[in-house]
């Protein structure tokens, strides 16, 4: 996801919600690191005259190219080619659940995926009579799994009404309806 950043790296912005003035590709210092509300939240002074802060939870960014080391620019040029999935999905929040679902440790990462939909209610009837080895992150990760669920939903909606996609998400239609 995002790598932390500190006061002086420089960084590249790859989407910033709700900032049309923002272009992808922006880059500028950071200035300071702040947590509010749980979230990390980042004071840029931009190249381009803004001030404007990136927000953990909605926005994309990486460290500019002399600053990434070789293990992840892999990683942030697979961000990169996704980056319509931080348009229509919180993936800060994404984040987070599926770090909860690692914490747990009931599945591997591979096996991650359907704790995004499968809420509360599913989660807590599968894991009734199993042992669980973390019960701190697993009761977090439950709390957690009805809001992921939202998301998903959110998200997939966001998606499919998004007007410059109609053209090609056809099966999108009924639920627009």
């Amino acid at each position: 996801m995002n790598p932390k950043l500190k006061v002086g790296d420089r960084v590249c912005l790859l989407y910033m919600s709700g900032e049309i003035k923002m272009n992808p590709g922006e880059c500028g210092v950071v200035k300071s690191v702040d947590n509010v509300f749980g979230d990390i939240q980042y004071g840029v002074k931009w190249d381009n005259g803004s001030n404007l802060a990136l927000l953990s939870d909605t926005d994309a960014w990486k460290l500019e190219k002399k600053q990434i080391k070789e293990n992840e620019l892999d990683r942030m040029n697979v961000l990169y080619k996704n980056i319509d999935s931080f348009r229509f999905f919180k993936m800060g929040f994404l984040y987070k659940y599926l770090k909860l679902v690692r914490d747990a440790s009931i599945v591997n990462m591979f096996q991650s995926p359907p704790y995004l939909w499968m809420g509360s209610e599913r989660i807590k009837h599968e894991y009734k009579y199993k042992d669980i080895h973390n019960e701190e992150a697993f009761d977090e990760m439950v709390a957690m799994s009805d809001q992921a669920q939202a998301e998903m939903i959110n998200g997939v909606i966001n998606y499919c009404t998004n007007f410059k996609f109609f053209n090609r998400l056809w099966w999108c239609y009924p639920l627009v309806l």
